[in-house]
């Protein structure tokens, strides 16, 4: 311990044994220490354990974990953050870990074979470490003062310019930004906003900041309605919130910060880096990147840290870009739980593609890859090397009086997220009994994309799913247009979308399916016809929001046949006012190819006579001058898509 107090690194040691034996061994050390502690899990008599979402943005000297049944990745990566250098954290673990559960013995296996002591019940007693802290090593805060500058400077300098400041956690990003805003204040700016998606979030960034009036906290959708105005915007832990909102901000504040967390237990911060900076340089081609390396809370290269970010985080691979050649074959592979928690390097390449694919991935994804036995983890290789990855659920099967609950509402079973949708929200009981293999997770590396990779391994998982006997091959997802139109063009059809925009994506959800058996496509037939009947209530009223180029998607589906009014003749020869073609006209519209008209108005078209919008709100958002305009190019589009 010594060593580590005098590197100030942090220090693991775990106990192995009985329950009652371990407690003993952590009371001893809480009695040494004589501080406050932490102590996360079920706890012994007299000794208060805590949520860990509580401790977060505080810090300790002693950490204490309760393992002994369950190995918590989120709790485990979230918690340790608050352990300060030298510190020491107590790991309570089993003598036998259950066969089955091969998340905690790959963890256990990376314990053994990091630097970590563990203390044996059955063993001869080794000599407890000392506990006594001496004073940490003066810190080196060049990196916050760089970015404390940088953040002064997104005022004090050019207009549109706007810094992104990343970081792993303990790197003092919250700190530097409480200290700029306070800064700030002091040199006369008298409006500065913190936006974050959760307030807790940003309890680091006040303490430093101190308590002023003119430093204030704002929710992401709240700030969008209300666009106040500020001198300053700081939008922190930026990869939480939905690329999409992160744009309207983006384009609606010209002096702005986004911050965020590059690897933690909240999900990784690397779909925020590739998606929305490439976004930005779009948006803000003048803007400024910052990454603070150096953390602060302790030193560097801690072992603690390490094995968190290399084992539960899996920040980045250590493999190279695979090399694709389009010439030679490729290999579709299933691989097993038991083969990804024995073979290290196989897990890191895996999870840290899925990683690059998907911005809300956390550590307990890594356990359900490790542990659910409904998942199927199916892979494209070449020369060993893994190019694409798709996570497949198992979904439905259920019985009669099972799948009668479910449609009942009664009964909702973890997992089954399409068969139950389909099920209550179709009214349809014999849906939850079919076999869907849902699509959880689809990525090509980023390095070889749009070279079919992805269509190759859909084709590859509609023949597996066949021959494990599924009935859809079907996915669920937060929609864009790029992404619909993929999934279409493999083939996919929509049978529902949801009513409100997902939290994390800023976007409706919609199901795609595929059917495979004879049984499977005449559920989907039914399914289809009911969703499509449906939309010309749905699209003015929960879909009234929804991007014209994704309802032109939507509408691709949708039968085609020509519709003859003479509501839409009188209309379109300038005798009958709109309103009372209105009913008319939706039904044309519903059932007619939008491809003939430019984008504007196909626009229009949509946004007045699918979406209902107001011609006050149409002349506000788009070219035309007002209602007058709007109206009068709205009436010569009907006259093109008849003629």
């Amino acid at each position: 311990m010594s060593d580590s107090h005098h590197r100030n690194h942090r220090q693991l040691i775990r106990f192995k044994g009985e329950l009652s034996w371990c407690y003993q061994q952590c009371i001893k050390i809480i009695n040494q220490h004589a501080r406050p502690y932490f102590w996360l899990g079920d706890s012994p008599e007299k000794i208060t354990s805590t949520l860990y979402k509580q401790i977060l943005g505080q810090e300790t000297s002693l950490l204490i974990i309760n393992a002994h049944q369950h190995f918590d990745a989120n709790l485990f990566a979230a918690s340790e953050g608050t352990l300060r250098g030298g510190g020491l954290l107590l790991l309570i673990s089993p003598f036998h870990i259950n066969s089955q559960d091969h998340f905690y013995r790959y963890v256990d296996q990376q314990l053994d074979q990091g630097s970590f002591p563990t203390l044996i019940q059955s063993q001869e007693e080794l000599a407890l470490p000392t506990t006594t802290l001496p004073s940490p090593p003066a810190l080196i805060l060049h990196e916050q003062q760089q970015a404390v500058e940088a953040i002064i400077k997104t005022v004090t300098g050019h207009r549109r310019r706007p810094l992104v400041l990343t970081a792993n956690r303990g790197r003092g990003k919250s700190a530097a930004l409480g200290i700029a805003a306070k800064q700030l204040v002091e040199a006369g700016l008298t409006h500065i906003l913190i936006c974050a998606h959760n307030k807790n979030a940003t309890l680091t960034l006040f303490k430093h900041a101190g308590e002023s009036k003119q430093i204030g906290f704002i929710a992401p959708d709240q700030l969008l309605n209300e666009k106040p105005n500020c001198d300053l915007l700081i939008v922190d832990e930026a990869a939480a919130i939905p690329v999409p909102m992160l744009e309207a901000i983006t384009l609606q504040y010209s002096r702005l910060v986004f911050a965020t967390t590059q690897h933690g237990y909240e999900g990784s911060g690397r779909g925020f880096a590739l998606r929305f900076q490439q976004r930005l340089q779009t948006l803000a081609p003048q803007a400024r990147s910052l990454h603070l390396e150096q953390p602060i809370r302790w030193s560097k290269n801690d072992p603690v840290e390490q094995f968190t970010l290399n084992n539960l985080c899996i920040s980045q691979s250590k493999q190279t870009t695979p090399h694709f050649d389009c010439s030679q074959p490729i290999q579709f592979n299933s691989i097993t739980a038991l083969q990804l928690s024995e073979n290290h390097a196989l897990l890191t390449e895996l999870f840290s593609l899925l990683v690059t694919a998907h911005y809300q991935t956390k550590p307990s994804d890594l356990e359900r890859l490790l542990n659910d036995k409904h998942l199927s983890v199916l892979t494209l290789t070449q020369n060993k090397q893994i190019l694409a990855v798709a996570l497949v659920n198992h979904e439905g099967d259920f019985d009669d009086d099972l799948a009668r609950q479910i449609a009942q509402g009664k009964r909702r079973l973890k997992g089954h997220l399409v068969a139950q949708s389909l099920t209550f929200h179709c009214a349809n009981e014999e849906a939850a009994t079919h076999k869907y293999a849902r699509i959880q997770r689809i990525a090509t590396h980023p390095a070889i994309q749009q070279q079919g990779l992805g269509k190759e391994l859909i084709k590859q998982m509609f023949d597996w799913a066949n021959d494990n006997d599924f009935e859809h091959l079907c996915a669920s997802f937060g929609a864009n247009t790029e992404l619909l139109t993929f999934w279409q063009s493999q083939g996919f059809s929509i049978l529902k979308i949801g009513n409100s925009k997902d939290k994390s994506s800023g976007t409706h959800s919609f199901i795609v399916n595929l059917p495979i058996s004879k049984r499977g496509k005449a559920l989907h037939h039914l399914l289809q016809a009911q969703f499509q009947s449906q939309l010309v209530s749905q699209i003015p009223r929960h879909l009234a929001q929804l991007e014209t180029d994704l309802v032109l998607a939507v509408l691709a589906e949708h039968p085609k046949k020509l519709i003859h009014s003479p509501l839409i003749t009188s209309y379109c020869e300038g005798n009958l006012p709109y309103e009372f073609a209105e009913h008319a006209l939706i039904e044309f519209i519903i059932h007619c190819d939008l491809s003939p008209l430019a984008k504007p108005e196909q626009r229009l078209t949509i946004q007045k006579i699918l979406q209902n919008q107001s011609w006050a709100d149409i002349s506000a958002n788009s070219q035309y001058t007002g209602k007058k305009q709007a109206q009068s190019a709205l009436r010569n589009a009907i006259i093109q898509l008849i003629n």
